[in-house]
């Protein structure tokens, strides 16, 4: 690949950019959207107020940002993996893949997304734009995911599968397992362990897809 040289304050910006971003996501992650300043997230990435206005527009803007970088890279990652390793990958190491995947990604921003549906739900939420715009984000890499897996379907010749009910069915079992998490634990019942809870989310998928019925 023909190397292409990068003019210095372009290289600057990006880098500033960058910070700016992993700084937000981890005080937004921390505190929430509410708790936290432009102002503490420019001190830890090292950049102007300025700068964070000129790239992302608003505080809000810097928010929607934060959660949709994480959620693509996770989606891309997910669908390169597949595309690369599709001959020697089974059914299991997939949905093993997508359950850990979203699920750390989840866990890990768990008080982003909480927040985003709060947002969606409110119109008068200075974030409710920002979290349509995500939800709308979500929902086009769950298509992603979910059109890698009729090709793994057809691949693996599995028939009778229904593509959108089983993408809605696997993205809500796994988001719900920890947004909802102290909802849904069973009173008196010590809540499984993180790999407990997703081996056996990814045998439910995994065998849920290859051993249904004709």
């Amino acid at each position: 690949m023909q190397r292409r040289d990068i003019p210095a304050h372009q290289g600057a910006q990006d880098s500033g950019r960058g910070r700016t971003l992993a700084a937000a996501h981890e005080l937004f992650g921390a505190n929430g959207y509410r708790a936290t300043t432009t102002k503490e997230i420019c001190l830890r990435a090292g950049v102007a107020e300025t700068t964070l206005f000129r790239n992302f527009g608003s505080k809000a803007g810097l928010f929607e940002a934060t959660a949709l970088e994480s959620f693509s890279h996770f989606i891309d990652g997910w669908i390169a993996s597949w595309r690369q390793f599709s001959s020697e990958t089974t059914v299991q190491d997939m949905a093993q893949r997508l359950v850990e995947g979203l699920f750390t990604l989840v866990r890990t921003d768990r008080l982003l997304f909480r927040e985003l549906i709060e947002a969606r739900a409110n119109p008068s939420s200075d974030l409710h734009a920002s979290a349509v715009a995500v939800s709308a984000r979500i929902r086009e890499g769950l298509r992603a995911v979910q059109d890698v897996g009729l090709e793994i379907a057809d691949d693996r010749h599995l028939a009778h599968l229904d593509p959108p009910a089983t993408m809605m069915s696997v993205a809500a079992m796994i988001i719900g397992s920890v947004v909802l998490e102290d909802w849904i634990v069973p009173v008196g019942v010590r809540p499984p362990s993180q790999p407990r809870l997703m081996r056996e989310m990814a045998m439910l998928i995994t065998h849920g897809i290859s051993g249904r019925p004709d």
